[in-house]
């Protein structure tokens, strides 16, 4: 597709992420996409023009990942799945990134502008400690904003309706690196507690997180 010049694909351990950076127009966009009836009617009842665009972009990216047109349907909690349901879907979005990762295990992704402001809003999504270590940090802004996206991804790998941001997800100390790099964390919506690893790339002013269940060793 010649508008998706922008697309990036990744084979990654847990399945397939797909990245699109997309500057296209509203009608470059709907000229470029092929509805169903379903998906005619979601989108005629979204209101605003940029839900529009992103029910748009993440809808090409994922047919571009696929080869082929798959419509994305949600289950009772909200949470999208794929029609067929043969791998697991999760979405997200900026101003102007799409992101789509494909897995055959339960994945959570999310991705913010890494310039976003979020300091104001940190003592409700941020233990303590978890302050405490971004604070120390060389780039409290930068790590605070990786601290969102990753709880954001575990909150979609939960499938959990309600679940308490600052007490729940738990993110253990980062070092950032450039470019990308790993770190865990916990789910300790019920027990047994769910141990998470997290995976972060940045694409020029947007980081994405995504993380699945920390792999068990065997001893």
């Amino acid at each position: 597709m010649e508008i998706m010049s922008a697309i990036n694909i990744f084979d990654i351990d847990e399945g397939k992420l797909g990245i699109w950076k997309f500057k296209e127009s509203d009608d470059e966009l709907l000229n470029s996409f092929r509805f169903s009836k379903n998906e005619k009617e979601e989108f005629q009842r979204l209101k605003h023009e940029k839900r529009k665009r992103e029910y748009l972009a993440v809808r090409l990216l994922l047919n571009e990942m696929l080869g082929e047109k798959t419509e994305i349907t949600y289950n009772a909690s909200g949470r999208p799945e794929l029609q067929d349901g043969l791998v697991n879907i999760s979405i997200s979005h900026s101003a102007d990134l799409a992101v789509v990762v494909l897995s055959d295990k339960n994945i959570g992704v999310d991705t913010e502008n890494i310039f976003r402001k979020t300091e104001q809003v940190a003592n409700r999504f941020l233990s303590e400690q978890e302050q405490q270590n971004i604070e120390a940090s060389e780039n409290p802004d930068l790590l605070r904003i990786i601290y969102w996206c990753a709880k954001e991804a575990a909150f979609k790998f939960s499938k959990t309706p309600e679940i308490e941001f600052k007490t729940q997800i738990i993110v253990h100390p980062v070092n950032s690196t450039p470019n990308k790099g790993k770190f865990t964390g916990e789910l300790q919506k019920t027990k047994p507690y769910t141990d998470l690893t997290f995976t972060y790339i940045f694409l020029e002013n947007n980081v994405v997180v995504y993380c699945v269940e920390k792999e068990k060793i065997e001893k």
